[in-house]
């Protein structure tokens, strides 16, 4: 007596049955449409997954780097105002593996007029080399207009500033112009001393950081002459230490806080930037769960389809299942219809996703020039165009939680499939 051999899991009979399950028929015409619902709302959500985990990441990737690009990766600071520019801690700070340089900065805060608007800026004292070495500064990409060629020379450091894009737009100044400065504190007279100094500098550089914050309130001014500016000859407020990599910084803390002492205080970016470092650590989780939620909610329309289907079935299962089927064949079959529907769903919603996301800056203008009003504004985002990047282990991570949800969608309709009495079935046929 001869045994029909069992169908291979998961073999050529199996997968024939699902794709041709998948395909409408006019019985069932209803339940094609659900699985098409439910491929729709897979590909939608995996897709809005991927432009918004790329756009996410693009902010803080770009943040980061406009963030430890123009400021220092470790700062010292003094227990007061200011610490003497000590060129011998400086060497020894620079001396440290792994530290590219350390940087002497002066700070003032401090008022700037022109003939035509007035604004207030932030100063930064650095030396020439110190600047030209800052990409985000006095990179290509950087420069607006003028030079950093005459930065720091003449008597003094000499009396050429440079200036972010947002103030001279403020000041309504470019190249060549007058810049009068005014802070508080001023020279000491018979009468004592006078409440503010003022001076009149001329413009060399106008820069964009690409923050508008950034280039809205920062100046550059040689260090020397910011000291003479600020009141505060031969003195720095910090000491900027930039390392080979800012992202693995705990390494380098404990060798800057042996060379400093008790004399200064030691911090790094994220001490500095905490806030807005945890503020996008937290979004950027937050926005991953809701739209994994979302995923999840899109594969339960499976659910539906796989029910109405396997109904709609009932009477081919039964016919299955007489001619040698085994539940598990039957299982195997609806399952694969179920992640069937999940994972080209994920594929079309990953290549959707990924093309969204390599325009989005296109999309948004289009679509700003629709509704008449910018959607992206860079003084409310502080980046000039939405930033985003894609990460391939994002697509990963997204692909294997649709497969899953879709398999797991389809275990209960591909359950209750396996276990239909097929007498039962046929009796009303």
């Amino acid at each position: 007596m001869s045994h029909r051999a069992a169908p291979t899991p998961f073999g050529l009979f199996e997968r024939m049955l699902a794709l041709r399950y998948l395909r409408a028929t006019r019985k069932g015409a209803g339940v094609s449409l659900i699985s098409i619902i439910a491929f729709l709302g897979i590909m939608l959500s995996v897709a809005t997954l991927i432009v918004v985990m790329s756009v996410m990441q693009g902010f803080r990737v770009t943040l980061l780097d406009q963030l430890l690009g123009v400021n220092g990766h470790v700062f010292v600071q003094p227990p007061g105002n200011t610490l003497p520019a000590d060129g011998d801690l400086l060497q020894t700070l620079e001396d440290i593996e792994g530290v590219e340089r350390a940087v002497p900065v002066l700070k003032v805060e401090a008022y700037a007029v022109s003939a035509d608007g007035q604004t207030p800026v932030y100063i930064q004292g650095v030396e020439r080399d110190d600047l030209l070495a800052i990409e985000q500064v006095t990179g290509l990409g950087a420069r607006r207009s003028g030079g950093f060629e005459g930065f720091g020379l003449g008597e003094r450091g000499g009396n050429g500033v440079a200036l972010g894009i947002g103030v001279a737009s403020k000041l309504r100044v470019g190249v060549g112009d007058q810049v009068t400065l005014i802070t508080g504190g001023g020279a000491e007279t018979p009468f004592g001393n006078t409440p503010t100094t003022e001076k009149n500098y001329t413009i060399e550089a106008i820069f964009a950081v690409g923050n508008s914050e950034y280039d809205g309130i920062l100046l550059y001014m040689p260090l020397e002459q910011a000291q003479l500016f600020g009141r505060k000859r031969g003195q720095i407020t910090e000491i900027e230490i930039r390392v080979d990599d800012p992202l693995v910084i705990d390494p380098f803390l404990p060798m800057i806080e042996d060379v400093v002492g008790r004399q200064a205080f030691v911090l790094d970016w994220r001490d500095r930037f905490r806030s807005l470092n945890n503020a996008l650590e937290v979004e950027r989780g937050l926005q991953r769960l809701i739209l994994l939620m979302i995923v999840g909610i899109a594969t339960l329309n499976i659910i539906s389809g796989l029910v109405m289907l396997v109904k709609d079935k009932t009477s081919d299962i039964a016919v299955l299942r007489t001619v040698g089927a085994t539940e598990g064949s039957i299982l195997r079959i609806f399952l694969m219809v179920g992640g069937l529907i999940g994972v080209t769903g994920a594929i079309f919603g990953v290549v959707l996703g990924s093309a969204l996301a390599a325009n989005l800056g296109a999309v948004e203008r289009f679509l700003s020039s629709v509704i008449g009003f910018r959607l992206f504004n860079p003084a409310i985002y502080y980046l000039d165009e939405i930033p985003s990047i894609f990460e391939f282990s994002e697509v990963r991570n997204v692909l294997v939680f649709a497969l899953v949800m879709a398999l797991l969608s389809a275990a209960y309709p591909a359950w209750r499939a396996s276990r239909l009495d097929p007498v039962e079935a046929l009796r009303y046929e």
